[in-house]
């Protein structure tokens, strides 16, 4: 009875399906975030402000709670000279042929860490200005628009859709996705921590002057180093990217250039911190030649 009819074949292939599937998903995050991570791009990317301030263009350190911050940490510090000029007496006294711990050499760094945490947030405001002009520079004038960045044309509606029946071309685009969540979170971590270092500022200041902690002052300075700069060497990174020809390609070439950008941006933290090191190493290095160099000039005498 049922030999007459004629029923619909279904071709089902697991892998058009999943492609379809992660199309789909993907088009569906990057629709219901795309406001928020451009939201989160324009307060964080280009500029380093007071991102609570309803325009965005306040100084960082108007920040609410770096100041009283600050403050408390610069009364801690002024606490603590007593317990530094105590330690050198002491070691004067213990050790009387070490002579790093001798007032005449301890009580001027004393007064200058004093006027460093005084003087901190204003100098600290300095060096985010230099770096939010640089970056300026390199962004052509002010912040670019978010539609020219590199990786807005591959991750499109059109291409999303164009693109499922290619699983390698999902998967590449899924991880483009995953970079940009990566590179908004990394710089929301930049924001807070750089809040903390303006704020323990006094703290580096003070650590400055005894030879045992003037290490944590160091790596205080290279850290705020790293951490401020890489905005200026990230945009630079970006800008380049905007300008080269497949900048705003789509397909497997667009792609693969946009997570390239991305993962150089991302790569730049990571690089200042070793040319730091190496920077550091090389000081260093420096120091104890002077020294020798000094020992084997005396001797020579």
């Amino acid at each position: 009875m049922l030999a007459g009819l004629a029923f619909p074949s279904f071709d089902l292939h697991p892998l058009s399906l999943l492609s379809h599937l992660i199309a789909d998903t993907l088009l569906g995050f990057v629709d219901s975030s795309r406001a928020a991570l451009d939201g989160a791009l324009r307060t964080y990317l280009f500029g380093t402000y007071d991102a609570a301030s309803p325009r965005g263009d306040q100084p960082f350190t108007s920040t609410p709670g770096i100041a009283p911050l600050n403050h408390l940490l610069l009364a801690t510090g002024s606490a603590l000279v007593v317990a530094v000029i105590l330690y050198s007496s002491l070691r004067t006294v213990v050790s009387a042929g070490d002579a790093r711990h001798h007032l005449q050499l301890i009580l001027p760094r004393v007064l200058m860490a004093l006027a460093l945490g005084v003087v901190s947030l204003p100098l600290l405001q300095q060096a985010i200005n230099l770096n939010n002009a640089l970056s300026t520079v390199v962004s052509g004038g002010g912040a670019p628009s978010l539609a020219q960045l590199p990786w807005v044309s591959p991750l499109d509606g059109s291409a999303l859709h164009s693109a499922a029946s290619n699983i390698f071309l999902l998967l590449f685009a899924a991880a483009l996705v995953v970079g940009i969540v990566i590179l908004v979170l990394a710089y929301v971590v930049r924001y807070t921590l750089l809040a903390v270092l303006c704020a323990a500022a006094p703290l580096a200041a003070i650590a400055w002057v005894l030879p045992e902690t003037r290490a944590f002052s160091r790596q205080w300075l290279r850290l705020l180093v790293v951490t401020l700069f890489m905005q200026f060497l990230q945009l630079l990174v970006l800008r380049t990217a905007m300008e080269l020809a497949f900048a705003h390609g789509h397909g497997l070439v667009g792609t693969l250039y946009a997570f390239a950008a991305l993962y150089l941006m991302l790569r730049v933290p990571g690089a200042l911190n070793v040319a730091a090191h190496y920077g550091a190493s090389a000081e260093s290095a420096g120091r104890r030649w002077v020294r020798a160099a000094r020992r084997l000039a005396a001797s020579e005498l």
